[in-house]
């Protein structure tokens, strides 16, 4: 079958495009990608897609990675298509932890998603082929990968809001080679791939031609089916892990724009079998990050140790710079970065008397009204309190802890410090700053939900009551 045929066959097979689509194509001036796009540029009046060419300047290879750039501007204007540059510093990827042939990615694939959001892409087609299927199998067999990792590179994958595509995936390095010459395009070489520094090019002049040698030209195409069995595999293992995430109580908060973080019971979490226990815990990383790759086994193993502790609170470092805080059982994925209390600090919101207090910072509401002490409820709702107006020290306000809060507690003979309450009550430790606290002038007279104060309760000689409900929003920003 013509490469075209099969192209556009396998686009169809995987839903690659819907018409109209506008489509960002990454182009490195290779063989690979520049018969992307001319293969795309054929069937774009079929899709009515509208292409955008997009190029990375890694700046690793100095004179020949500006050539690599002015070729493919000539492209895009000989096609007359538009094109987005991205330029790297020298050494701006050699700076960053990690391989340097990791980061090449990630920045890639970073940049075609800001560039689908400036321009409104939905899809992004890249050049990856069967010999780079059958090539990523070996590399990621070598490093111990699971079924995620041995299903390879799938045909399409979510980057923020673009698809990234791969219309050649089913299309060996030999036909797109023939392609460029049957069609007079004249590719780029980049030397580097002729280097063995890199894993994947250790694999594909060393490993892969070895094998193909001794068991034949069926050894590229065998590793790519091996992908495409384990890529059905690897969805069916993942909706049984979206089964288990909700057997763990799995909860999504919104702690800022575009921050989530995920919550889940880790003692329930380590009675499901450990293959999907590893998926929940790799889901949650993903979730939280906001990124698709997810952490290594050595990590997730780590933190699946760490999840079904109840000793009070643990905290554990995670690839995608996420945190794992588990207090007394409980686990909270989020991104690492200012301690959670910090917006919150040192403000406070006086309460309407009477009247509805919003405070969406801390994600609650406050609702005040007089009512006669005879209405007063035993036992009394944990979310409810009542007060002697004429005792208060001063006006009623919510905030967060200070040094120095004590409280009178209900049941006890004197005072305790907030924060030892805190401790007692297994509040977690990254919610203590952002707890909400009904204080009377500086006096804290109630932690809600967690301790009441003995001292402004009203009795039968209370001249006014005042009733107070505290009203949880499903999702706060501080502390989440």
């Amino acid at each position: 079958m013509p490469l075209l045929a099969q192209v556009r066959e396998y686009m169809l097979r995987h839903q690659m495009v819907v018409p109209g689509d506008r489509v960002i194509v990454a182009v490195s001036g290779g063989p690979d990608s520049l018969a992307l796009t001319h293969v795309l540029c054929r069937l774009a009046p079929e899709w009515r897609l509208s292409l955008h060419l997009f190029h990375m300047e890694h700046g690793l290879r100095g004179e020949a990675s500006r050539a690599d750039a002015a070729f493919v501007a000539d492209l895009a204007r000989k096609l007359a298509l538009p094109l987005t540059t991205v330029a790297l510093r020298p050494g701006e990827l050699e700076a960053l932890p990690g391989s340097l042939e990791a980061n090449a990615r990630q920045r890639r694939y970073a940049e075609l998603a800001r560039l689908a959001e400036a321009i409104g892409a939905q899809r992004a087609a890249t050049g990856h082929n069967r010999n780079d299927q059958a090539e990523t199998v070996l590399m990621r067999l070598l490093r111990g990968s699971g079924a995620t990792g041995l299903a390879g590179i799938p045909p399409v994958r979510r980057e923020g809001r673009v698809s990234i595509i791969r219309p050649l995936l089913a299309v060996s390095r030999q036909e797109i080679l023939d392609y460029c010459r049957a069609h007079g395009l004249r590719p780029r070489l980049d030397a580097t791939n002729l280097e063995s520094d890199f894993m994947r090019n250790r694999i594909r002049l060393e490993l892969l031609p070895a094998l193909t040698e001794r068991f034949g030209e069926a050894v590229v195409d065998n590793l790519a089916q091996t992908a495409d069995l384990l890529r059905e595999e690897d969805r069916l293992l993942t909706e049984l892990a979206r089964e288990a995430c909700a057997r763990c109580g799995w909860q999504e908060v919104e702690a800022a724009p575009g921050n989530l973080v995920i919550e889940l019971d880790g003692p329930r979490l380590l009675q499901e079998p450990l293959a999907l226990a590893r998926r929940v815990i790799r889901m949650a990383v993903q979730r939280a990050s906001g990124s698709a790759y997810s952490p290594g086994i050595a990590a997730v193993s780590r933190a699946l140790e760490l999840a079904g502790r109840t000793d009070g609170s643990h905290v554990l470092d995670l690839p995608q710079g996420v945190r794992l805080t588990v207090a007394y059982g409980r686990c909270r994925f989020a991104r690492a970065g200012g301690h959670p209390g910090d917006e919150v600090r040192d403000r406070v919101w006086p309460v309407a008397l009477p009247g509805e207090t919003a405070i969406p910072a801390l994600g609650v509401t406050v609702v005040a009204e007089a009512a006669p002490v005879s209405a007063m409820p035993a036992p009394m709702p944990a979310d409810e309190e009542w007060f002697d107006l004429d005792r208060l020290p001063g006006p009623l306000a919510v905030r967060t802890r200070r040094p120095g809060d004590r409280l009178w507690p209900v049941g006890m003979d004197g005072s305790k410090k907030l924060q030892d309450i805190l401790v007692d009550a297994k509040v977690p430790r990254e919610q203590r700053d952002c707890l909400p606290l009904l204080v009377a002038g500086d006096t804290v007279v109630w932690v809600p939900g967690v301790r009441r104060d003995r001292r402004f309760r009203p009795d039968a000689n209370a001249r006014v009551a005042l009733r107070v409900v505290l009203r949880r929003q499903s999702a706060t920003r501080c502390g989440s």
